[in-house]
């Protein structure tokens, strides 16, 4: 079984999907429990896959959605892997993962003041992978803005996706809707030594992206698969910020830096970053700080599972979003076990949300709020299950007020 670290895939390698039972259509998402006086809402729903969100200049919401595409079922055994194919810049994915289907179901969709959901951006890259692993998909992984000017991930470009004339690239998006790559991110990983072994049988050619970060005058993003963070300026220059694999090897207890690096952020002149973890080890999550030029990294949370989100509040403490508990899988089995927990100062985990359904990013609000991509993996039609996953759309952005826990939207 390959090494569960190739993200967005959430479903991971997880072979047990193909046996795992179904759930009934009308529970997903599964109702959200809020905890010690905390109020919850429902701002938008109908949501394809929802991942990562911005706020736009006038206060609108982003969100970065994965689509629709479905996915190929492909049961075992696989076709052989030859030697001679496994190189960087190979143009597929190897079983169980692939084979991969290609779309153009990527999506973002902006949220206004009154929660009414109108298209900002659609027929973008998009692909999934094997059902017989859980068909997860990728579109769009996360959007940000600098200054007046949106910019998108689209993980589900490239060639090892099923898109060999659209690169997974980083895209500026215009007013209109159209776009226009300005940096070709699975390039980069073709061209550039890094810790992940192409020999390894989930090795992602293009890449899984998922996080998007503007600060200091350019975007930075991190790769969970290959486990490394990069800083794209302005013409679309790519350069290293942290082989993260080497900066986490090097203060971790069992030298091993292969932690699946997922949510990434800025605070207060640093950069945070958040770890989905491996299933061979629980998702044992953690979360570490890194100086702004890479050049320094410290671990800051631990005892947590399958972080995709984090943030701060005002009184400077970590909150952090798990899309799945100890001791589970990816799977069905771990639909309502996605939080959203406040870490406190001795290290011990607050819950402040529970009962979550694959819960995919959290974003610190202007006005002290918080707000969750929520079902934003695995909530698809069991009914047809081998042979199709048939998304139920039914991703969902929750709105979180904590007494006494101001979001920083730093």
């Amino acid at each position: 079984m390959p090494k569960p670290s190739s993200l967005l895939a959430l479903g991971v390698a997880t072979l047990g999907l193909c046996c795992a039972p179904p759930i009934a259509l009308a529970q997903l998402p599964l109702p959200v429990v809020a905890h010690d006086g905390v109020k919850v809402s429902i701002v938008a729903d109908g949501l394809h896959d929802p991942r990562g969100m911005v706020f736009g200049p006038d206060g609108d919401l982003f969100v970065a959605e994965a689509g629709t595409t479905p996915g190929i079922y492909t049961p075992p055994p696989g076709p052989p892997i030859d030697p001679a194919t496994q190189t960087r810049d190979r143009c597929y994915i190897y079983w169980p993962l692939g084979p991969t289907n290609g779309g153009y179901t990527g999506r973002i969709s902006k949220i206004d003041r009154d929660g009414s959901v109108t298209t900002a951006a659609e027929g973008l890259p998009s692909d999934a992978n094997n059902t017989f692993v859980g068909g997860a998909r990728m579109g769009v992984g996360a959007v940000a803005f600098m200054g007046s000017h949106l910019y998108a991930l689209t993980p589900g470009g490239g060639c090892s996706h099923s898109h060999p004339r659209d690169p997974n690239a980083l895209l500026r998006v215009f007013p209109d809707g159209l776009s226009i790559p300005i940096a070709d991110l699975g390039a980069y990983l073709s061209s550039h030594i890094d810790s992940k072994n192409p020999t390894d049988t989930d090795f992602e050619p293009d890449g899984t992206w998922y996080s998007l970060v503007a600060a200091y005058g350019a975007l930075y993003t991190i790769e969970p698969n290959h486990g490394v963070m990069v800083r794209v300026g302005p013409h679309g220059g790519i350069t290293l910020v942290a082989n993260l694999w080497e900066k986490v090897k090097q203060i971790d207890a069992d030298n091993d830096g292969d932690k699946t690096y997922t949510a990434l952020i800025k605070h207060r002149g640093a950069f945070f970053i958040g770890t989905l973890g491996r299933g061979i080890h629980d998702f044992a999550a953690f979360v570490y700080a890194l100086s702004r030029d890479g050049s320094t990294i410290r671990q800051i949370a631990s005892g947590l599972h399958g972080v995709l989100g984090i943030a701060f509040d005002k009184r400077d403490r970590l909150y952090a979003v798990e899309t799945t508990g100890p001791g589970l899988r990816l799977t069905d089995a771990a639909a309502g076990a996605g939080r959203l927990v406040r870490v406190e100062r001795d290290g011990s985990l607050t819950p402040i949300v529970t009962n979550l359904t694959f819960p995919t990013a959290l974003l610190p609000g202007k006005h002290g709020e918080f707000y969750i991509s929520n079902c934003g993996y695995q909530c698809d039609d069991r009914s047809h299950f081998p042979p199709a996953r048939t998304s139920l759309e039914s991703g969902e952005i929750v709105k979180v007020v904590i007494p006494g826990g101001d979001a920083d939207p730093d």
